[in-house]
């Protein structure tokens, strides 16, 4: 793909440059955030608990709508790129490795949503993703942070747009996380939005986890996906009847792991488990349809 021509902005709140896009530039291709709604990397001491620790039953019974047509939703999309304080001034190659990074991702989640991995077959959703502007912060805070206090702040000074709009930060986050998300709301909150890993952009240097997958995971959550092996083998789990319950999240590409006595094999292609990028291509119409749900219930403008 090509970008279209850019322009150089200043952020009043933080020191910062923003490249902008024009409109279809980038067409190729509960509360406050938990680390519950996350990847994390295999071997991290932060695996996080199997029951939904938000805010309430609303993201359990969401109101059942008519699906929304493949495609048919444009999400604004934006991304906050943080880098250390010492880049200031003198980060025009690392700028420029980031903008690439960032345009790689969105081709990658626009594929993730379209059903066009390359792979198998994945349902096509209702969404793709239109890449609006990129921003640079300098701040050695918001560079390493995490779900809290920091990030908060962090998002505050930087989001822009309402329940519609996509945010997404990156920078080297920290406590073993791939990224995290918040889940959707009625209510327009400064917190929205996801966080990932900036290396695990494709092109990164996060190893098995950097070709991108790890947005398509997160923005499943911002669009009220629970994990695949939400509530193990017993219950509703995700509240999703075509993803087969799994004991616990699986890692690495173990094909054909079963680990409940319920019908099918762990879903370990889902993007909403916790395998390697390599292994990730799937949503189901089952997701499709609560996504699309969740998008009429609480995120259409």
């Amino acid at each position: 793909m090509a970008l279209a021509a850019t322009t150089l902005s200043a952020t009043a709140a933080i020191p910062a440059t923003a490249l902008s896009l024009s409109p279809g530039a980038a067409a190729c291709a509960d509360s406050h955030s938990d680390a519950a709604n996350a990847r994390v990397r295999q071997g991290s001491k932060k695996l996080e608990p199997q029951g939904f620790t938000g805010t309430g039953e609303e993201y359990v019974n969401l109101a059942d709508s008519a699906t929304l047509a493949a495609g048919s939703i444009t999400i604004p999309t934006y991304f906050h790129v943080v880098l250390p304080a010492a880049e200031a001034g003198n980060s025009t190659r690392a700028e420029d490795r980031l903008t690439r990074l960032v345009t790689n991702q969105v081709a990658v989640l626009n594929e993730a949503y379209a059903g066009r991995t390359g792979k198998k077959s994945s349902a096509v959703t209702p969404f793709s993703f239109d890449l609006v502007e990129i921003d640079f912060a300098f701040n050695d805070a918001w560079y390493g942070v995490v779900p809290g206090k920091v990030e908060t702040e962090m998002k505050a000074a930087t989001r822009v747009g309402g329940n519609e709009t996509l945010n997404v930060w990156t920078a080297n986050i920290g406590q073993d996380l791939l990224g995290w998300a918040t889940f959707p709301k009625n209510t327009d909150s400064t917190d929205d939005g996801v966080v990932i890993l900036d290396e695990s952009m494709p092109g990164g240097k996060a190893g098995i986890y950097a070709e991108g997958d790890t947005l398509p995971h997160e923005v499943g959550h911002w669009l009220a996906l629970f994990h695949t092996f939400q509530g193990g083998c017993n219950g509703p789990g995700d509240q999703v009847a075509d993803t087969p319950a799994e004991a616990g999240p699986q890692f690495n590409c173990p094909v054909g792991a079963d680990t409940c006595a319920s019908p099918g094999v762990d879903p370990i292609h889902n993007y909403m488990d916790y395998t390697q990028d390599s292994c990730m291509y799937q949503f189901t119409g089952g997701q499709v349809a609560r996504m699309s749900d969740a998008w009429t219930q609480y995120r259409a403008s």
